[in-house]
């Protein structure tokens, strides 16, 4: 196989820019780009074992969204879809505005005055990682998106870019609940941030319905 050929054509263009955790940096030439060497130094191995970090965190998801199944009797979580659209303004969107609200309870959670445990490595790396990563991400996926005369965020960029963000928003509640596990003497404190990204999740695929079906070049092959 040449060198050309060995990269993915636009694998980069959806993806959260995150290589250090990415399955597929020996495929991308953005990557190899960036890191200043050739196809042949990388050997796949950090790339298989990502893969399998992945596939930990989709259990873990698995298991947070069970754990909010049990509180949708208490609490509704699904959004009203007449806030959602049609809306002219990305950056004020009630779901981007809920994404802002995110980053801010994250941003309490870490100046507060009480003493927390240290999160799980791997659940804080991924929870440190979109902390404000959904807001700009979301924001830009609208912005796209707000070029029909009817004020909804459509087409193809718009899709691929949303399905970032609830790749993104995925992870996140797979973190929390691992937190949720690891500490459940928090659950007052942990509860909240998982009802708040399940809510979120639930928002933006609700503008953006055709996101989850968008097939990301290499990323969903």
């Amino acid at each position: 196989m040449s060198l050309s050929s060995s990269f993915i054509p636009e694998i980069d263009r959806y993806c959260d820019r995150w290589c250090e955790r990415c399955p597929f940096t020996s495929r991308c030439r953005h990557y190899h780009l960036e890191q200043h060497q050739s196809p042949q130094v990388a050997s796949g191995e950090s790339d298989i074992f990502n893969a399998e970090f992945w596939m930990q965190m989709q259990r873990g998801l698995a298991a947070a969204v069970h754990r909010i199944s049990l509180q949708a009797a208490a609490q509704p979580l699904t959004p009203g879809v007449a806030d959602l659209y049609p809306h002219r303004s990305a950056r004020e969107h009630p779901c981007s505005l809920s994404a802002l609200e995110y980053a801010g309870m994250l941003d309490q959670w870490k100046s507060s005055d009480r003493i927390w445990p240290p999160l799980p490595e791997e659940a804080g790396e991924i929870i440190r990682q979109y902390h404000y990563f959904l807001y700009p991400k979301l924001v830009r996926a609208i912005e796209v998106g707000l070029t029909s005369d009817s004020g909804l965020p459509v087409g193809e960029a718009a899709d691929g870019t949303a399905k970032t963000v609830l790749i993104a928003i995925d992870r996140s509640l797979a973190a929390w609940g691992i937190v949720y596990q690891a500490y459940p003497r928090y659950e007052d404190d942990v509860l909240p941030l998982l009802l708040h990204l399940d809510r979120l999740r639930k928002s933006v695929e609700v503008l953006f319905p055709a996101a989850r079906a968008f097939h990301r070049p290499g990323l969903d092959d």
